[in-house]
């Protein structure tokens, strides 16, 4: 190979090399590549004379890894040199080589490169047979600080569960509808950590925010109105109709456990099958056949599911009033919307159960915000939080197998390149 070509492969300077043959030695890694610093051209950077001498020699091995496949080494023969002016000894610098680091700068740049990337710090020092220890602190050296993006029209905001600690046992998520990457990660969901970091943004930036996306906690609300003046707060779909599923699984399970015949059709029926009393029950099909293995009794899906709902009025209730929910695509306008919302809490109201009465109160609290997102009138799109759910289910992924994180700016810098900036900003 070319000394220059090899030279600009390991990512130094050909002009601080000897220039000579090189033959790689193999080894079971990979090879050993022999070079020598150059002797001549120099200046004393004490007094930056150029006459000196020779003292003596020393070798210097340093990895330069390209991939988890090949282990390339550099061992450089470097040169220590005594000026004859100050009579201060030197070691002249190779370009692309830090004195006392055992990699190469072009290896760190792949490294740094490969923080972008969804692999943990373990996964990327087996890559380049560096410990985890050393990741980290390459990490923590050259990753100083990671600005958010900037606040987008469609702003959706989640929580996701990231320690123990009581103080930020919940993070904050702000995600950007359209674009569908993470703008930024609060360290908590706390009405102070959020007051906090909403106030330290311009209020210009603020205000170009036209819509809040967000589930039905009361800290999000709030920063809705106290910080985002021209947006619109929408609930959430996917919260409310995952608010009275639970509710209908409850009721189920406390329907369950009440059967006398623990070994019956519904029992064990409701006991397996529970997605089924959770969907609509139109898109369930009519050739779906359940064959009790006692009995071997068949019987049809939507046949055993009203059988079983008939067990208990509460369960019947709830599920009549979720088909209803999940038939919400018909309520285009907000008026429409509101009174469909209306509708449910005061059906919820009549039930019997408890349960179900909290749901009312819930939804009625936020029944203004529920309107929102089932209004769809005056817009294109069905604005939901499917955006920050989706990228929440890929940092608690990061969570799982990074289990590393326990700094959170770390984890947030970390995320921040992962989901945002590998992607090109126009």
């Amino acid at each position: 190979m070319n000394f220059n070509t090899l030279c600009i492969r390991f990512g130094i300077n050909p002009d601080d090399i000897e220039n000579e043959y090189i033959e790689p030695i193999k080894y079971d890694g990979g090879f050993i590549y022999e070079f020598s610093q150059k002797k001549g051209g120099h200046f004393c950077p004490n007094c930056q004379s150029e006459n000196y001498v020779i003292k003596d020699y020393n070798y210097i091995e340093v990895k330069a890894k390209q991939n988890e496949h090949v282990d390339d080494i550099l061992r450089i023969k470097k040169v220590r040199l005594k000026c004859k002016k100050c009579k201060k000894t030197f070691t002249p610098e190779i370009t692309g080589i830090n004195p006392y680091d055992s990699i190469t700068h072009q290896t760190k740049q792949f490294i740094l490169n490969d923080f972008h990337s969804v692999m943990t710090f373990e996964q990327i020092a087996n890559k380049y047979g560096l410990s985890r220890a050393r990741i980290i602190q390459i990490f923590d050296d050259n990753v100083k600080f990671v600005p958010r993006l900037k606040l987008p029209k469609i702003l959706c905001i989640d929580e996701f569960k990231f320690a123990k600690n009581d103080c930020i046992k919940y993070c904050c998520v702000l995600s950007d509808f359209e674009r569908k990457e993470i703008v930024d990660v609060i360290i908590s969901r706390q009405m102070p950590f959020l007051r906090e970091y909403f106030s330290k943004i311009n209020i210009k930036e603020r205000s170009e925010v036209k819509f809040l996306i967000s589930d039905m906690y009361d800290a999000y609300d709030t920063i809705c109105r106290q910080y985002l003046p021209n947006a619109l707060h929408i609930v959430d779909l996917f919260h409310v109709v995952r608010l009275l599923t639970n509710a209908v699984n409850q009721l189920r399970t406390k329907t369950m456990n009440s059967i006398a015949i623990k070994n019956g059709p519904e029992y064990n029926f409701m006991k397996k099958n529970w997605k089924y009393f959770l969907c609509r029950y139109r898109k369930i099909p009519l050739e779906k056949i359940y064959t009790h293995k006692k009995t071997n009794v068949s019987y049809d899906y939507r046949t055993l599911i009203l059988n079983c709902l008939k067990l208990d009025i509460n369960l019947w209730d709830a599920h009549s009033i979720l088909q209803e929910m999940l038939e919400y695509n018909s309520y285009f306008s907000y008026e429409e919307a509101l009174n469909f919302v209306l509708r449910i809490v005061k059906k919820l109201e009549l039930t019997s159960s408890e349960l179900l009465h909290k749901v009312a109160k819930t939804f009625h609290e936020y029944r203004y915000e529920i309107a929102n997102g089932l209004n769809r009138k005056s817009r294109i799109f069905k604005y939901s939080n499917s955006v920050a759910e989706n990228l929440n289910n890929h940092i608690k992924t990061l969570i799982k197998i990074s289990y590393e994180y326990k700094n959170f700016q770390r984890f947030r810098k970390r995320i921040l390149l992962v989901s945002s900036y590998n992607k090109k900003h126009r």
